[in-house]
């Protein structure tokens, strides 16, 4: 029999490049899991910075606090804004990828670079500060000054080190993408931990190429928080508001290429030009790109392709519960949570076959999955939902099943309480 996990109480610190209120899978996903397992019995601590939107991982944030949020301590410490802005920075991150692509282990060097992924002022000496850390949980192997940290701070304490990549793996292993993911100090942070913990089959397979021990992984999985019932309160739910009248499918993420948001787009505009009156809403921080392609639209399009920016919640669910569809065309997320959110209403999902989504979505099951970047095959997937209500109906609610039986926090916090007892277990 399983012990819960206040069976065994442990000290946790999760140390991640942002928390909630950024809006963002991953910051959600390291919320729920936290706030889960300090009501489990656990002491959890995390450490983080003080952003709130993606931009301050390059502009800068002054806040600093350490405060206590839903059973959770919650250390945040400023961003030091970046030289030359998010251009210089990515243009760094490039370098980074050629450097890692030299013969030999270039692991110091990178490490050291990483720490500008995002910049945060004084995240070792708040690591330094916490007693009595009985593991330390690193997050996001994307934006990794938060896992150089955990690592070096496990090496310091001689604690065991356990990571969530959310790696992005793109469409095959190698590719630009992947190479981002990938390089030799993530690799060997990765290699060091005790567990690691991805989130889909998918994720694992892809990881394992890289010669990461198999009995290292650990497959978590997602949940979603139950749907309340306040977005009906929301103007959004109104038949006649302005934004969501008549048909229309929701893409929500980053609008940038990676995501699949121009694609989603442009799939909306080859339906409206077989005579689909169909709309997209665009939820999520945009971004130069999608800007720029936005305005080379006609008004026509541009008054279908309909970006609402970073809206709450409860507005978000509004208009998740009026449409059609959702897509997520991505080949950058490690999961997709949105997936499960549109699935909590019954909603159809449309996605791209690239990183983790197909260990989430079912082809034809309860959902369609199209190659990265195909805009033909997401108009097509998406003309088949909006005219075909049974097809569209039973892979929504074949959706809606598997976030009751497979996708809970309940299990996810269960899953990573019973490694983190078997790290300690197996540490005596």
């Amino acid at each position: 029999m399983t012990l819960p996990v206040s069976d065994f109480p442990l000290h946790i610190a999760i140390v991640t490049p942002a928390y909630v209120p950024l809006p963002g899978g991953g910051e959600r996903y390291v919320a729920a899991l936290a706030r889960g397992l300090a009501a489990a019995g656990m002491r959890v601590t995390v450490v983080t910075s003080s952003a709130t939107a993606e931009a301050d991982f390059w502009d800068g944030s002054d806040a600093a606090s350490d405060t206590i949020e839903e059973g959770v301590r919650v250390i945040r410490r400023p961003v030091l804004p970046a030289a030359g802005g998010r251009a210089r920075l990515m243009q760094r991150r490039r370098l980074m990828v050629l450097l890692s692509a030299l013969p030999g282990d270039q692991s110091t060097w990178l490490s050291r670079l990483a720490r500008n992924f995002p910049s945060i002022d004084g995240l070792d000496e708040a690591l330094d500060s916490l007693e009595d850390v009985d593991i330390v949980h690193g997050f996001n192997v994307s934006w990794e000054h938060g896992l150089v940290a955990a690592h070096a701070f496990s090496q310091r304490r001689g604690i065991p080190l356990v990571t969530t990549p959310f790696a992005h793996l793109g469409e095959w292993s190698g590719g630009r993408v992947a190479r981002n993911s990938t390089m030799d100090h993530q690799l060997h942070i990765l290699r060091g931990s005790a567990r690691v913990m991805v989130l889909t089959r998918v994720e694992s397979e892809g990881l394992a190429r890289y010669r990461i021990r198999p009995e290292k992984f650990a497959v978590i999985g997602g949940g979603v928080e139950p749907v309340m019932e306040d977005y009906a309160e929301s103007p959004y739910s109104a038949e006649d508001h302005h934004e969501v009248r008549g048909d229309f499918g929701v893409y929500i993420g980053r609008q940038s290429f990676d995501k699949g948001a121009l694609h989603a787009a442009d799939a909306v505009r080859v339906l409206r030009r077989r005579g689909r009156d169909i709309a997209l809403l665009m939820i999520g921080s945009s971004t130069p790109e999608f800007k720029r392609y936005r305005h080379r639209l006609s008004p026509e399009d541009r008054a279908a392709i309909r970006p609402l920016g970073v809206i709450s919640d409860s507005d978000k669910h509004a208009v998740l519960a009026r449409a059609k569809f959702l897509m997520l065309p991505s080949r950058s997320d490690s999961f997709g949570i949105v997936l499960l959110e549109a699935w909590s209403h019954g909603v159809p999902v449309i996605a791209a076959r690239a990183g983790g989504i197909p260990g989430v979505v079912d082809d034809g099951a309860n959902g369609l999955l199209v190659p990265f970047a195909d805009v033909d095959g997401l108009a097509n997937a998406v003309e088949r939902i909006i005219t075909d209500e049974t097809f569209a109906r039973r892979i929504g609610d074949a959706g809606r099943q598997k976030v009751r039986t497979q996708y809970n926090w309940e299990a996810v916090v269960e899953r990573v309480g019973k490694h983190y007892r078997q790290i300690m277990a197996e540490r005596s």
